[in-house]
């Protein structure tokens, strides 16, 4: 006779490609979210590279508001704030604004302010001609990227249906509270599975391109090897 948690692990995977189907929606927010985030952020660091003082100035205040303003702050105002639909002036058309649109909004303020940050370095940094120095933030970008995905599960708190939101859909519509642990766990799972080889890849390449990037210069300073 089945344990009481080996049925409720059995009952847990019959859901798994209803709980997969909202880690898209993870992966879906992520996506957006870096996306607006890199563009954004790639333009307040050409604005703290720039000449004019006052436009550098402007470029450093918004890269500390994004850094510093808590994800949560802007994802409850955007989600409150933003209406869900909107028509243009003069056009029949209605358009509709997706709750998980809101969350990448919110996530993508995050972004923003890391890639200022580190893409002000990296563009300082080949402009003086230490390239191997600036292409440090692509494998430091796509780990981010990694930690957005972990990050998009606060979508579920302004009812996007995403994994976290589906986990909690699923023990509410079985009503068994022993389904809490295997189910929550699988989430845990799914998140561990996708993100945590792919960071560790990215530190791996981080390290190598480290390591190349001093080799490089250690033959380069004087008395150094040819």
């Amino acid at each position: 006779m089945n344990s009481p948690l080996l049925e409720s692990l059995s009952e847990t995977l019959t859901w798994l490609p209803f709980l997969l189907e909202g880690f898209l929606l993870n992966l879906l927010i992520s996506a957006l979210a870096m996306t607006i985030g890199t563009l954004f952020g790639g333009a307040l660091a050409q604005a703290r590279l720039s000449p004019p003082a006052r436009l550098r100035q402007a470029g450093l205040l918004l890269t500390e508001l994004t850094r510093n303003v808590p994800t949560f702050v802007f994802l409850y105002y955007l989600a409150f704030m933003l209406p869900s639909e909107f028509s243009l002036p003069g056009s029949a058309s209605t358009w509709v604004i997706a709750g998980w649109v809101k969350a990448a909004l919110a996530l993508s303020i995050a972004v923003t302010g890391f890639c200022a940050d580190n893409l002000s370095t990296s563009l300082s940094a080949w402009r003086a001609g230490d390239h191997d120095r600036a292409l440090l933030f692509i494998p430091s970008w796509a780990g981010y990227a990694l930690i957005i995905v972990m990050a998009s599960s606060t979508a579920s708190v302004v009812g996007v249906p995403e994994l976290l939101s589906r986990c909690n859909t699923v023990i509410a519509a079985t009503g068994n509270t022993r389904m809490m642990l295997p189910v929550y766990l699988l989430a845990c799972a799914i998140f561990v599975l996708t993100c945590w080889p792919l960071i560790q890849l990215m530190d791996h390449i981080k390290r190598r391109m480290m390591s190349r990037h001093q080799e490089r210069n250690t033959t380069t300073r004087p008395g150094g090897s040819p």
